[in-house]
């Protein structure tokens, strides 16, 4: 298979690229503190809150930090590592899965990926919706939903266009506006404390295995989508930095201050909590802003995908065809669905990092640039290691079985055990060819 350069198409006119067919040039590589900035803004999104949230009605405030932390320090080291081989390869996430899992067991990879991808778009884009129309009630302003939501999809969609350079201005922008907006709420509401807030009422049950697999959950589609960004940075240093720091920063600080705005105010009403303290019309600042870089990334992943199966249709078309894909799902509404989509990306995602990461790390990083040109139609063994890999998360997730307990975290069971079957198959089938030679 041959990859042409879309920076020089000779027959056809110039088109928008992200080098979705090629490694990065040196002219378009960055830093690491805009790699980290970029994850940063990725990770401040309205889900964050929504999760804060839910994490405060299964535990109590210490308990819900601990799993924030520990699950946001599991996501940076995986990611770390994940944009590693980003870097060192150069390629897309989409171009690594063909080289890994083989033409046809990639093109499989990469769809269910941009699936996945836009389901998360669609989640995002219906807080977005929710929070948007609630606000705007403050004001007495009535729009109808489906208006917010074609707003709010057009808002996200213009700059994935252009791709990551484009999210990369974007995220210098917005990062340090939204954390200055939202250090001003945190002390609004501590300063409007006029009463003691009772403790909130604790409503279900959860284990810190179970808190911090939705913290792991949350990221775990960027972490295994992250090369696609690690393959701008200048060096391995910025790429390994840029994704360890703004992981954990970026999963870690929304998710903290909307577990310290809910015990602050009182209450687990999003709106409720931005306009109590006074934030009035910079509460919607910070939404836009947190839906936007997020939603970004979304569809400029889940085009990469697309673009690498489907190599006919421009990347552009694929991102607008994408985003109306995602407010069709968002406008029949997400938001009920949104623990049970974290554990399902935790199950089926997860393991594709552990196959590239084995396949680099543990059985030889040139393979994966010797294959993307000679890649088989199916890697037999990467596509067993992936189904064992999804079947440990499956039961050893408590929202769908629980028959299994390993490291009490689904996401991190898939990787685990995705990396250790696939080395031992990869190890028979090399044993097995040298010893017919």
């Amino acid at each position: 298979m041959s990859y042409e350069k879309c920076v020089r198409i000779k027959s056809k006119p110039r088109y928008i690229c992200d080098y979705e067919y090629e490694t990065v040039p040196s002219e378009a590589r960055k830093r690491w503190y805009i790699i980290a900035l970029i994850w940063t803004a990725i990770g401040i999104d309205i889900s964050g809150l929504y999760l804060a949230s839910y994490l405060s009605g299964g535990l109590s405030f210490g308990a819900a930090v601990s799993v924030t932390l520990i699950g946001s320090a599991i996501l940076s080291i995986l990611a770390a590592l994940c944009g590693n081989v980003g870097f060192s390869t150069g390629f897309s996430t989409a171009l690594l899965s063909n080289s890994v899992f083989g033409l046809w067991g990639g093109k499989l990879i990469n769809i269910m990926l941009s699936l996945s991808l836009i389901g998360w778009f669609a989640f995002q884009l219906d807080f977005f919706g929710e929070i948007f129309q609630k606000s705007m009630y403050y004001y007495q302003l009535f729009p109808d939903r489906l208006s917010i939501l074609g707003f709010g999809m057009l808002l996200m969609t213009i700059p994935a266009i252009w791709g990551v350079r484009a999210l990369g201005t974007l995220s210098a922008f917005s990062v340090p506006l939204m954390l200055v907006l939202i250090i001003i709420g945190i002390f609004l509401a501590a300063k409007n404390q006029s009463t003691v807030v009772a403790p909130l009422t604790l409503t279900s049950s959860l284990s810190m295995g179970n808190g911090i697999s939705y913290v792991v959950s949350i990221w775990i589609m960027a972490v295994v989508v992250s090369p696609d960004i690690a393959r701008y940075a200048k060096t391995r240093k910025d790429a390994i930095l840029g994704a360890g720091i703004g992981f954990f920063v970026g999963n870690s600080i929304i998710i903290l201050i909307g577990l310290i705005l809910t015990h602050l105010v009182g209450s687990s009403d999003l709106v409720e909590i931005f306009f109590g303290i006074g934030l009035g019309i910079s509460a919607i600042v910070i939404l836009i802003f947190a839906q936007w870089t997020t939603n970004n990334s979304n569809l400029i992943s889940s085009a990469l995908g697309l673009s690498v199966v489907m190599r006919s249709v421009p990347r552009p078309v694929l991102v607008t065809l994408l985003a109306l894909a995602g407010l069709g799902l968002a406008c029949n509404g997400m938001v009920t669905n949104f623990t049970v989509f974290l554990s399902l990306l935790g199950i089926f995602i997860s393991p594709i990092a552990g196959v590239y990461l084995a396949e680099y790390y543990f059985l030889g990083a040139q393979h994966i640039a010797q294959r993307i040109d000679t890649a088989k139609v199916v890697n037999v063994p990467a596509c067993i290691a992936w189904i064992i890999g999804c079947g440990t998360s499956l039961l050893t997730s408590p929202e769908f079985s629980g028959k299994l307990t390993l490291t009490t975290v689904p996401a991190l069971d898939g990787v685990s055990v995705s990396i250790i079957i696939y080395v031992a198959l990869s190890s028979i089938m090399q044993k097995r060819l040298v010893g017919s030679c």
